[in-house]
């Protein structure tokens, strides 16, 4: 067989691979908390408490009235008011397009998330290609992005980090071919274009992705290229600053820092009052924050991710402190063009990390200092990782032996990460364990089937009082369930709904010849996720 046309089935073979492992089971569990908050936003046009005036318990109201256009300016409120002030703006939109294209279904809005990492890994073979790398060790790169499992599970997930992670790498995507260009080779005005426009994507997919802009200017005053190139940046960098600027300044961005400070007040109120909960909400103590750290950092890497599981943490940060002395042993080995790429990498890596780290020590919790907040530079890791077997495959025959056995039981370890992961048991990077399908659009066809003229629909009111915003903590009525329900409601509908503050956990339908039928009954909160 033609070597081209073998390179090519294997392409293909990985993509499709990619894909199955993406959308396996992508439907089947409910969407959870945030989730439900992505999918309001963007669908509903409303956060998770908004709308309190359209259904307060002494009136009526429709679905009719619930999809009725509110205007810009009751989008901006929702955005404000939900999703750490309009943090998520492209995802939104995204979510928004794809379910007026093929219907509000969990594998709909999940498939934003698939699409989006999907474009990442065809975006890394296509800068490994670009890296001279020779086409066996680009699709190298695609295998492993393929089977990571940080991807794999969020991309069933539907919300902002894959489209970030994509965006993020985009830019940084482009950063490195403007950068890396030889004197009197400077880049095309629209190179510079193209990476702004990535910049812009970033940021408007999630705020942490400055970081990754701050980077990359860090890596410019170390590695000053010429002034041509560096002058286009800068003004390049003023049609990411404007819209990113106005936005922050007159638009919902504004109220980030105090959803921030509000967020972590509670994190530290809940704390106080209630203990910690193992994996999520942690005092920062060193033992915590370091924990952390070696979790995020290894997970970088094929060659560290999850050894700290295997063998605990301490172990795991030695066995982390000798793989980055190997690293450095073979960086300097390195031409100083080759090498410049995976200095930035690590650069790319490691500043979310120490910006979280501060992060945590200030706000006194744990709580925000996960990998999918510093996953922008995941993409770098492997890279490093398969430009370090590259090395290795060049050393003693005992040495590559060893290499493989252990890359292939590091991709053992990988399946055995992302197989909880389609029947929703407890998994690496999540903590939904144990759900069933969505039960809200099932409510909804429920009572489309069997409404008749003259029922009402009666909204159970169930204070969830976990760590809600201020904004929510005023409000003496709990509408999620009939916003949720409501979502999977036609427009056209006109069923009469109230709430009832009496009922907690049941949907009820009351007709006048005295009929009262139990739609659902959500056993205490059981079937809310």
């Amino acid at each position: 067989m033609n070597k081209k046309y073998f390179q090519l089935i294997v392409f293909i073979s990985l993509f499709i691979l990619a894909f199955v492992l993406r959308v396996h089971h992508i439907g089947n569990f409910g969407l959870f908390g945030d989730e439900k908050q992505s999918v309001l936003i963007a669908v509903g046009n409303t956060n998770i408490g908004g709308m309190v005036e359209l259904m307060r318990p002494d009136i009526t109201f429709t679905p009719s009235d619930f999809w009725a256009p509110r205007g810009i300016q009751a989008w901006l409120k929702a955005d404000a008011s939900g999703d750490v002030s309009g943090n998520s703006l492209l995802h939104d939109m995204a979510l928004k397009f794809s379910s007026f294209l093929f219907g509000k279904s969990d594998a709909v809005f999940r498939g934003v998330s698939v699409l989006f990492n999907l474009l990442t890994l065809l975006l890394l073979y296509i800068w490994a290609k670009r890296l001279k790398w020779e086409i066996n060790w680009a699709l190298a790169v695609l295998a492993i992005a393929s089977i990571e499992p940080f991807f794999v599970i969020f991309s069933q997930q539907a919300r902002n980090y894959t489209m970030s992670l994509f965006f993020a790498t985009l830019s940084n995507y482009y950063y490195w071919i403007i950068i890396s260009k030889k004197e009197g080779l400077a880049p095309k005005n629209s190179y510079y274009l193209a990476w702004a426009f990535a910049s812009i994507g970033a940021l408007f997919s999630t705020y942490l992705t400055a970081l990754v802009l701050i980077g990359q200017l860090i890596f410019l005053f170390f590695h000053w290229p010429q002034w041509n190139i560096t002058k286009r940046l800068l003004m390049a960098s003023v049609v990411i600053l404007i819209p990113f600027g106005l936005w922050m300044t007159f638009g919902p961005g504004q109220y980030f820092l105090i959803y921030q400070a509000d967020a972590a007040q509670q994190y530290r109120d809940y704390l106080q009052n209630h203990g910690e909960i193992p994996g999520w909400i942690e005092a920062s103590t060193p033992s915590t924050l370091f924990k952390k750290v070696v979790s995020i950092i290894s997970d970088q890497f094929i060659w560290t991710n999850d050894l700290y599981v295997s063998y605990g943490y301490k172990i795991g940060a030695i066995l982390f402190v000798l793989f980055g002395l190997v690293v450095r042993n073979w960086l300097a080995k390195l031409a100083k063009e080759e090498r410049k790429f995976y200095v930035f990498g690590f650069l790319q890596i490691t500043l979310p990390v120490i910006v979280l780290f501060i992060s945590a020590i200030k706000a006194e919790t744990t709580t925000g200092f996960f990998l999918r907040y510093a996953s922008f530079g995941l993409p770098f890791g492997l890279f490093i990782s398969l430009g370090l077997l590259k090395h290795l495959l060049k050393q003693h025959i005992w040495v590559q032996i060893i290499c493989v056995i252990f890359l292939v039981s590091q991709v053992f370890t990988f399946f055995k990460l992302i197989m909880p992961l389609y029947s929703d048991q407890k998994q690496k990077y999540s903590f939904s364990v144990c759900r069933e399908e969505n039960p809200y659009p099932i409510i909804a066809k429920k009572i489309q089937s069997i409404y008749q003229p003259g029922d009402t629909i009666f909204y159970p009111s169930r204070f969830n009082n976990f760590l809600e915003s201020k904004e929510l903590k005023k409000l003496k009525v709990d509408v999620a369930d009939a916003q949720l329900v409501n979502l999977y409601l036609s427009p056209q509908d006109q069923f009469i709904q109230k709430i009832n503050l009496l009922n907690k956990d049941s949907i009820l339908i009351r007709g006048k010849n005295g009929r009262r039928l139990l739609i659902f009954d959500f056993k205490n909160g059981i079937y809310r996720y």
